[in-house]
């Protein structure tokens, strides 16, 4: 499976941190978004179909009550067919609820899962519109001393997050209206998700973390760090890294970004030099010639040039480097080895 690294390098002191993503993640926010696209569905055509025979028979039994006071009619339903009927229909409609509110119940689980994975903090199950008004701290309480309209086997006594399936924020058996609310929020929930995901892998692509020849062509000649100057023998500071490969071999971006440059250099030659974003900058010089222009926006591993031997060079290679807020840093930390 691919995975994906993010890692936070802090510009002081600190220790580095790392992200790890799998591409499986975005496909798991798609599928949940469809799940729930189709319960809210399911659960309004539930709740049309249900109040419609409710409001039907109602408005029957209203109609018969008038026109039957001094007279039976033989196809006229007797009160308790009517209750009958009334109370079928109404178990059916509470039926698909509690099945709709255990599904919910696991979706939030597995939302709350996902949440912590990715460094979330975990998403209130009680959306603002629940309940209206200032609430104290301890709440208010009342209700009969004696007696309870909750089934006996109902366990409040467990975390929220291990709730019994038919449960939504402490109220069993919930209306049609709060389980919609739920659904909105879970929703709300995951595009913050998703908007979380994508930036990180937007985070990751950008991050320069590849080989810089395409195909993993060429070896190091010269590393970061003072060296002994090709021409003038004196110790130089050397800023970037050198990878001597065959001339005419495919230079690629180490990383997604923006072009800010692609021209010629006197001393680097022809060259580019790529805008990753986090004050973060490569630089490809020595190229026989560039394949990009100023404010192209590449992605990593697309090329950028042909390796060459232009400007201040004695063969075919590739300098790079990569600058952090203007200071070159040793490149092949960032050669993804």
């Amino acid at each position: 499976m691919k995975r994906w690294t993010v890692m936070l390098i802090p510009h002081g002191a600190g220790n580095t941190r790392s992200l790890n993503l799998y591409s499986v993640q975005v496909w798991l926010v798609v599928g949940v978004f469809a799940l729930l696209s189709f319960t809210s569905a399911f659960l309004y055509k539930s709740n049309l179909v249900a109040r419609h025979s409710i409001d039907r028979l109602e408005r029957d039994k209203r109609e018969m009550g008038l026109a039957g006071a001094a007279q039976e009619s033989p196809a006229k339903l007797s009160e308790q067919d009517r209750q009958k009927i009334e109370q079928t229909i109404r178990e059916e409609y509470e039926a698909r609820i509690a099945t709709i509110t255990g599904e919910l119940s696991e979706l939030y689980d597995l939302e709350t899962r996902f949440r912590q994975i990715n460094g979330l903090p975990p998403k209130s199950n009680t959306p603002a519109g629940y309940v209206g008004g200032a609430v104290s701290e301890e709440g208010g309480k009342g209700g009969p001393p004696t007696g309870s309209d909750v089934d006996d086997d109902v366990d409040f006594s467990r975390d929220v997050l291990m709730r019994p399936p038919s449960v939504i924020n402490g109220v069993y058996r919930p209306s049609a209206d709060l389980i919609v609310q739920e659904i909105n929020l879970r929703r709300d929930s995951l595009r913050e998700y998703e908007s979380s995901t994508m930036a990180a892998r937007a985070q990751v692509e950008r991050r320069p973390a590849i080989w810089p020849v395409r195909n993993g062509k060429g070896k190091i000649t010269s590393r970061f760090g003072y060296r002994k100057d090709p021409f003038t023998r004196d110790l130089r500071r050397h800023e970037g890294t050198d990878v001597a490969a065959p001339v005419n071999s495919s230079v690629v971006a180490t990383g997604a970004g923006v072009v800010i440059f692609s021209g010629y250099d006197k001393y680097l030659g022809y060259c580019v030099k790529i805008d990753h974003g986090g004050d973060t900058v490569t630089v490809y010089g020595h190229l026989n010639k560039t394949t990009v222009r100023q404010g192209d926006k590449v992605r990593r591993n697309q090329e950028i040039g042909k390796l060459g031997s232009t400007g201040r060079s004695t063969g075919p290679h590739v300098h790079y480097e990569v600058r952090i807020k203007g200071k070159a840093v040793d490149a092949e930390k960032y050669l993804g080895f």
